[in-house]
C-alpha cells in the first residue's frame, strides 16, 4: 500500500498501544547477565536479566545522564551499567551509582517485566512505571508437567491493528464465509469437499474485568454428512487487549492442548505474532501439529482481510445482538486516560 493508504488506515483505528502485557522476547534469548535492545509498543527498551537472581527488567534504553544506549552497557549484579560514564540503574529505574556526587537524577522510566512460560512479558502502560492492575495467571497443568512444550512458531510481522483480534471474536457472521472451508494444516490449500461447521460464543469473565472469552465448537462435514465424532472445542481467553491470548483445545484422540498467541505492536499497524503450545506427553505429535496447524491456516484467512481493511467504528446494519458494543465497552479499560478515538461508546448499535 502507498503511504497515503497506510496513513488513512491508521487514522480509522483507535490508538495503537492499549495498556497490557506484551511479549517482548523469548525467555531463552536473554541469559543472566545479558542485555538486549528492543523496539515495540512505541518504546525503545533496554531489556536485561539480572546476574544475581535471573529476573528480567525493562528500562528506557537511553541513559538519563547523556543519552547513551543502555543496551550497549553491561549488567553488574542486579544493575545495568551505562557504557558512557558508568552510571548504574536497577530494574526499577533508580539511579544506584553515578559519577556526579552532587546530582540526584529522577528515577528513570521503566516497565514491569516477568518470565511467563518461555516468554518475557512486559506490562506496557501509558504511565511508565505504573504497577500492572492484573497478573497473568499460573497454569498448574504446565507447572506440574501434565502438559509439556510441543512447539513454537514465529509468524513474523503482520500489518494489522491489535484490536482486530478482539473484533474477530464477536463477529460470528464471518465464520461460515471465511472459515467454513477446510485447509491442509499449515497451508492455504483448500479441501473443497470438507467443510467446518462452527458454533461460536463470546462472554465476559464475572470476576476478572480484564478477561473475555471466545468459544468455538467445530464439527467436520464431509460430502454433506456431519461427522459427530470429529467435534472439537476451543476456548480462547483474552488476558487483556489481545496482546496475549490463551487457547485451550479439547480434541478427540488428541486430548488437551494449550497454546499462547501473542501480538506485539512494533508499529502502529504492524504486529509481531508468535505461537507457543503445550500438550500431553503421550499426545501424538502429528495430531498436535495438525490441530495447531489447522488453527494457523484459518488465522491466515483473517490476516488476508485484516492487512488491507480500514476500521469502521459503527458498521452499517450490525447483526451481532449487541456483542460488539459490549466488547467495545470492555476494551476501553485498556485506554485508561479518557475517551478513545474511534472506539465507539455504549450505544454503538449502528444507528
Amino acid at each position: 500500500m502507498s503511504d497515503y493508504a497506510v496513513n488513512r488506515r491508521e487514522h480509522t483505528y483507535p490508538p495503537p498501544y492499549p495498556d497490557g502485557w506484551y511479549r517482548v522476547a523469548a525467555s531463552r534469548d536473554i541469559r543472566p547477565g545479558e542485555v538486549r535492545y528492543v523496539e515495540c509498543v512505541g518504546e525503545q527498551i533496554a531489556l536485561f536479566r539480572r546476574a544475581t537472581d535471573g529476573k528480567v527488567a525493562a528500562v528506557d534504553a537511553f541513559c538519563p545522564h547523556q543519552g547513551a544506549n543502555l543496551a550497549d552497557g553491561v549488567v553488574k549484579g542486579d544493575r545495568l551499567q551505562c557504557p558512557f560514564h558508568g552510571w548504574q540503574l536497577d530494574g526499577h529505574g533508580r539511579i544506584r551509582s553515578h559519577s556526579c556526587a552532587d546530582v540526584q537524577p529522577l528515577a528513570h522510566r521503566h516497565w514491569e517485566a516477568i518470565d511467563y512460560y518461555g516468554m518475557i512479558m512486559m506490562y506496557r502502560s501509558a504511565r511508565p512505571g505504573a504497577q500492572a492492575p492484573y497478573r497473568l495467571p499460573p497454569l498448574p497443568e504446565i507447572d506440574n508437567r501434565q502438559l509439556v512444550l510441543r512447539g513454537q512458531y514465529d509468524a513474523g510481522n503482520v500489518d494489522m491493528h491489535i484490536i482486530e483480534f478482539a473484533e474477530n471474536s464477536v463477529d460470528f457472521q464471518h465464520f461460515s464465509e471465511l472459515h467454513g472451508v477446510m485447509h491442509i494444516p499449515w497451508t492455504n490449500i483448500r479441501l473443497p469437499w470438507i467443510r467446518i461447521r462452527h458454533r461460536p460464543s463470546w462472554s465476559l469473565d464475572d470476576t476478572r474485568e480484564h478477561v473475555s472469552y471466545f468459544g468455538d465448537e467445530a464439527t467436520l462435514e464431509i460430502g454433506g454428512r456431519i461427522i459427530d465424532r470429529s467435534r472439537s472445542r476451543a476456548l480462547i481467553t483474552f488476558l487483556g487487549p489481545g496482546s496475549i491470548v490463551k487457547f485451550d483445545f479439547s480434541v478427540p484422540r488428541v486430548g488437551d492442548i494449550t497454546m499462547f498467541q501473542s501480538h506485539t505492536p512494533v508499529e502502529a499497524l504492524k504486529q509481531r505474532v508468535t505461537f507457543r503450545w503445550f500438550a500431553a506427553r503421550r499426545a501424538p505429535r502429528i495430531l498436535v501439529s495438525y490441530v495447531v496447524g489447522n488453527w494457523i491456516s484459518q488465522w491466515r484467512q483473517d490476516i488476508a482481510i485484516w492487512q488491507r481493511k480500514i476500521y469502521r467504528p459503527r458498521p452499517s446494519r450490525p447483526m451481532d445482538d449487541g456483542r460488539r458494543g459490549m466488547m467495545h465497552k470492555w476494551y476501553r479499560q485498556f485506554y485508561p486516560d479518557g475517551p478513545v478515538p474511534n472506539l465507539t461508546e455504549d450505544n454503538d448499535d449502528g444507528s
